[in-house]
């Protein structure tokens, strides 16, 4: 444990509560951002979602991706999945088996409410995509839309019914029943085989089931800190995101609240995370996208590829009125901003700070006149590693003065202070612009 530089706190003395969304399309850098700040929690509860999401994490050169639990997973004493989520129990299983090797003291609960993601729901998600034709969402084939399909329709099987072999047989039927023409070759032998599959995987889970929404409350009444993680980004969200290219889930801070059982009317501080230019897996529109060489080499640059699914990202430009979107609808008290150490390496820097993009409206065109819209800033050039050591030790003010330009303009336009500055893959290279925050 010591190579990787984790240091385990018994009690943290600071007792707050924090959310940390995404204010883009997903892919901001919510898991080093939540990485970073998790040395001060007890807690952390990942509230949506499934393994479609993917944060990463880098300490000491060493990656560690997680689909399922928190990206907190590897400083906290405690994770919490919530009800919110719908879980492939063959992942978590996997997850749980590599955390432990790394922080093996860690405490686990998933929620007996979650929704359980199964192979059925995979065949699904492949054949619903085929369906939809030039509709085409995206989707990362984890099976998570018809998982949310199923929880809705009420015929959804539960974490608390792997324990249960006859409803599990039961469930799986009533979803065949219904899905037919979409699966027809599934047979009973198949059905027994994946009951059976579940069984066995949730008598392993059995250990971690608990009522999370419990868990939390007993946790705030002692003065427990706790973080909590979403998943995806804001303009993916299923209400409020580019309908219908969007993800299953509600993304948004105040959905943590049915994704977990804890009040929203507790959480202090909503930390909205923002990528210094944008990028985005999957359909539909996205009014700042750039292609050509400008594209590609931020994504290499970036290593922009999706953690899921290994697509490459579209790129664009960062984009200040679906920002302030994000923050309206998250109520988002303070920004992290990653990758400034990508966006420097570029001879010209845009910002896109009016379009007349509607965020629900998939009819939207995209903004693809430079000359409209947009502002332009210096390149504030490559940070070398002594650049890194002197922001370091002396904080936002070592920063390039061309840096700093670009950060006060976005903070100008949004109303909202840039709290936290990331700029390279490795934990450590991460900032704060007030030592005194309460985050």
């Amino acid at each position: 444990m010591k190579a990787l530089g984790i240091n385990f706190m018994q009690h943290r003395v600071i007792d707050i509560i924090t959310a940390v969304v995404g204010a883009q399309f997903g892919d901001e850098g919510k898991g080093k951002i939540v990485d970073f700040l998790s040395e001060n929690y007890d807690y952390v509860v990942r509230f949506n979602g499934g393994t479609n999401a993917g944060h990463t994490v880098v300490v000491n050169n060493e990656k560690f991706k997680f689909h399922l639990l928190p990206a907190g997973s590897l400083r906290v004493d405690h994770v919490i999945l919530g009800n919110g989520m719908v879980i492939d129990p063959r992942s978590l299983l996997e997850e749980i088996e590599a955390i432990r090797k790394i922080n093996r003291d860690l405490r686990i609960t998933v929620s007996k409410k979650a929704h359980v993601v199964t192979d059925l729901h995979r065949l699904l998600d492949k054949a619903e995509e085929e369906k939809r034709g030039s509709m085409r969402i995206g989707t990362t084939f984890q099976g998570i839309g018809p998982a949310y399909e199923d929880k809705y329709a009420r015929t959804g099987i539960r974490i608390e019914d792997l324990l249960n072999r006859q409803l599990i047989k039961e469930k799986l039927n009533i979803i065949i029943e219904l899905k037919h023409d979409l699966i027809p070759d599934i047979d009973s032998s198949k059905l027994n085989e994946l009951a059976s599959s579940l069984l066995n995987m949730g008598k392993e889970i059995k250990e971690y089931m608990g009522d999370t929404e419990s868990v939390l409350e007993d946790a705030y009444e002692q003065k427990r800190s706790i973080l909590f993680e979403g998943a995806n980004g804001t303009l993916l969200d299923i209400d409020y995101g580019m309908y219908p290219y969007v993800t299953s889930s509600n993304t948004m801070a105040g959905f943590l609240s049915c994704g977990s059982g804890f009040s929203f009317r507790k959480v202090e501080n909503v930390i909205g995370v923002i990528k210094a230019y944008m990028s985005k897996v999957g359909g539909g529109p996205f009014p700042t996208e750039i292609n050509g060489p400008e594209a590609d080499r931020i994504r290499e640059l970036g290593h922009e590829y999706g953690t899921t699914t290994g697509r490459p990202r579209r790129i664009g430009w960062l984009d200040i009125p679906l920002l302030k979107y994000s923050i309206l609808l998250n109520d988002i008290d303070h920004l992290a901003i990653t990758n400034v150490d990508t966006l420097g390496e570029m001879n010209e820097i845009k910002v896109c700070h009016d379009h007349e993009m509607i965020p629900n409206n998939a009819n939207g065109k995209n903004n693809n006149n430079p000359d409209s819209g947009y502002k332009s800033f210096e390149s504030w050039g490559k940070l070398e590693d002594v650049d890194k050591r002197e922001i370091l030790k002396e904080g936002f003010d070592a920063f390039p003065e061309e840096l700093k330009i670009y950060l006060r303009y976005i903070e100008n336009m949004t109303g909202r202070d840039i709290a936290i500055v990331s700029f390279g893959n490795n934990r450590e290279y991460t900032v704060r612009k007030y030592d005194d925050l309460k985050i």
